[in-house]
């Protein structure tokens, strides 16, 4: 097993990084499965949620398993709106905590 620890904005200039991550992970070193952990993720967009399917595609055809860990609440809802949450097996989680509100001035 394989981790890759994500962070920051998965976005237009970094999604592809993330998947040549998961592509040279693959070839190199032949993994089972490789974890992507997504809590330190602050923000994720249509590229980042393609370069996710695209990385989970190549490990599936690699005879690997990709899967998402530890998923931020952020990313979650991206994934929850788009539908994929069962995709990347994050439906049986439990919802992330709500953040705590600040009082009214």
């Amino acid at each position: 097993m394989t981790r890759i620890i994500a962070c920051g904005e998965i976005d237009i200039s970094t999604s592809g990084q993330l998947y040549r991550d998961v592509l040279d992970v693959l070839r190199r070193q032949r993994p089972s499965r490789i974890e992507v952990d997504l809590a330190g993720v602050t923000f994720l967009d249509a590229s980042g949620v393609r370069a996710l399917l695209m990385s989970r595609t190549a490990a599936a055809e690699a005879g690997c398993r990709l899967t998402l860990i530890k998923p931020s609440r952020m990313a979650r809802r991206i994934l929850e709106i788009v539908g994929l949450l069962e995709t990347f097996d994050l439906a049986a989680l439990p919802p992330p905590l709500p953040c705590p509100r600040r009082p009214h001035d």
